[in-house]
């Protein structure tokens, strides 16, 4: 069973999800893995977390101030130093791209959390929105492939990449990532 459980005192509170698997074959288990991180989040800001998202959902909690937030977890973004930030998806092999990601939550969200195995990440999402406006020529599009990181067959995802040297820049909040991601 999964679960999450609280670690630490009370100067610094940190929640640890613990998977009692030892693989994430299916897009399912993916998925309820990353609600899990999503609760313990939430648990760690005192945010409400949305149960029962779905396509088209721009934003993951709500605070008690009533401000909406979306949160990625960009676990990859520690090694590369960039976030991967989606803005179109695919779910048949190419032939029509859906907006997705960002390009969701930029009109839904107040707030995009980007959270990797150091940091977490606040941005106001009127500055987020208008930065990726002044410099979306200068980010490198990427692209992913089909079967990694929990893709079905035939689904992609389309994204700018920026290094957080430049996204420090218009950060409103940088602190050590409360949520631990146990590894299988």
């Amino acid at each position: 069973m999964n679960g999450i459980r609280h670690l630490g005192d009370s100067d610094k509170n940190t929640y640890q999800v613990a998977h009692h698997s030892t693989d994430m074959r299916s897009v399912s288990d993916f998925i309820y893995s990353e609600s899990e991180h999503e609760r313990a989040l939430a648990a760690f800001m005192q945010w409400e977390y949305i149960e029962g998202q779905s396509t088209g959902d721009g934003f993951d909690f709500v605070a008690n101030d009533n401000a909406k937030i979306e949160a990625k977890f960009d676990w990859g973004s520690i090694k590369t130093g960039n976030h991967f930030l989606e803005y179109s998806q695919t779910n048949d092999n190419m032939r029509s791209w859906k907006p997705s990601g960002h390009a969701i939550s930029a009109q839904q969200a107040d707030y995009w959390v980007v959270i990797n195995e150091d940091w977490l990440r606040m941005y106001k999402m009127t500055e987020l929105n208008q930065f990726v406006d002044e410099n979306r020529s200068s980010f490198k599009v990427k692209q992913s492939r089909t079967g990694i990181n929990h893709n079905r067959e035939g689904q992609y995802a389309k994204a700018y990449l920026i290094p957080f040297v430049f996204l420090d820049s218009i950060v409103f909040l940088k602190m050590p990532n409360p949520v631990n991601r146990k590894k299988a």
